[in-house]
């Protein structure tokens, strides 16, 4: 007999969820849209906190509840840029969501866009109208280098410009896991265009996090299934690591999964420390399958540091060096390596610190935030081979930069 009675509800997005601890947060979204019935809307709200802490739970709960009750006036258009990899993708979706057909590159951005304003022109009527664009991981919007995501927003928030006379209204909701002031590249006429209302979600609380877990387990499972031990190991491991909700439920189902796997009738902690083996590789296989191929040489160079030359804390000059010096990754400068290192930090997958040296300057210091032995296991690799060729390719490598390197200053002392 199954332990579940509707695995479904363990979808983490499952918007039909009771909103557990997040008042404060609704209350003050449902404030900022009570303007539409006073003829405003600020042209962008910036909603952020950690991830798995009910963002996108909360605003696509109320936005929805509010679009219902205020049909003739108020549109809500949601889209998760995490979904798409590039500045046109968002366009095109964007044009979808708001009933348009999606286009091929040559019709090219400025294409795309002129067809989503003519889609958004043709929702005016008798009455000031608002339509409010959901733009949720907006943070990925700037891990697009080859577009202009600054460009991209400033098309929007300027959205009079192309929306004059049609009594049209559009404003941004931008959920992401940082403040817009505080990481954002935004250039000078973005900053200067936006009036921002900003809304912080706060981490939750073990016994919200708790009570999240009984009320999905109620839905879940049959009842007796989980222990209330495993719910209470759940809960206090995430919020001693990430106090991200979408884990934690996450690692829930792997728990039941398991234990049906292995004909048990109950949930117990036995099965908990078997599904925290697999959640882990899981879920860091899921995002590193979504990182660009650069992304995760530098991670596994990382790895290889802190496991094989036991150096925690590298500089991005060493990383560079070690991941240039690995066979079948891209030949990148040091520039860019640079850029994509303080992406994986915006990302919260490594983190990282400016430190003074003193007469020798300052220099960036380096460390992993996930298992080491994940992104090992995601490569395949044979551990110690890989140790042994990377630290023959390395020395080889620097060898050669030695060399390189007398040889300038012998030309420079012969005048050559």
């Amino acid at each position: 007999m199954s332990l579940f009675r509707d695995k479904g509800s363990l979808e983490v997005d499952r918007l039909g969820v009771d909103v557990i601890s997040r008042v404060e947060e609704a209350d003050s979204l449902r404030r900022v849209l009570s303007g539409v019935e006073s003829g405003f809307l600020p042209k962008l709200i910036g909603v952020h906190g950690p991830p798995g802490c009910g963002k996108t739970l909360v605003c696509r709960r109320i936005c929805g509840e509010f679009g219902e009750r205020m049909k003739d006036r108020f549109r809500f258009v949601y889209l998760n840029v995490g979904q798409v990899r590039t500045i046109f993708s968002c366009a095109n979706s964007l044009l979808v969501a708001v009933g348009g057909v999606r286009k091929v590159g040559r019709f090219g951005l400025d294409g795309v866009m002129e067809e989503f304003w003519d889609r958004v022109r043709g929702w005016e009527g008798d009455v000031k109208r608002f339509m409010l664009v959901c733009l949720d991981e907006a943070d990925r919007l700037f891990l697009d280098r080859r577009g202009d995501p600054s460009g991209f927003l400033y098309r929007l928030i300027r959205s009079q410009d192309r929306l004059e006379g049609s009594g049209i209204n559009l404003s941004l909701l931008m959920i992401s896991n940082s403040s817009i002031w505080d990481v954002w590249e935004l250039d000078a006429r973005v900053r200067s265009s936006m009036g921002v209302e900003e809304i912080f979600f706060r981490p939750y609380r073990l016994k919200d996090m708790k009570e999240i877990l009984r009320g999905r387990c109620v839905e879940a499972f049959n009842p007796g299934v989980v222990d209330e031990g495993v719910i209470s190991r759940i809960a206090e491991g995430a919020a001693g690591r990430s106090k991200d909700v979408h884990r934690m439920i996450d690692l829930l189902r792997v728990c039941g999964e398991i234990a049906e796997a292995q004909g048990a009738s109950k949930i117990d902690v036995n099965h908990f420390y078997q599904a925290c083996d697999h959640a882990d590789l899981d879920h860091y296989t899921t995002v590193f399958k979504d990182l660009p191929k650069i992304g995760v040489d530098l991670l596994y160079a990382l790895a290889y540091l802190s496991e094989f030359r036991d150096v925690s804390s590298p500089s991005t000059s060493l990383v560079y060096q070690t991941c240039s010096s690995m066979e079948g990754t891209e030949k990148v400068s040091y520039r860019h390596v640079a850029s994509v290192l303080k992406e994986l930090e915006v990302m919260g997958l490594i983190g990282g610190r400016g430190i003074s040296r003193g007469s020798e300057g300052r220099s960036n210091e380096l460390w992993l935030k996930v298992p080491v032995q994940t992104i090992l296991e995601y490569m395949q690799s044979d551990w110690r081979d890989v140790g042994g060729h990377l630290q023959r390719n390395l020395q080889e490598w620097r060898a050669t930069k030695e060399w390189e390197q007398r040889r300038r200053q012998r030309s420079r002392r012969s005048g050559i």
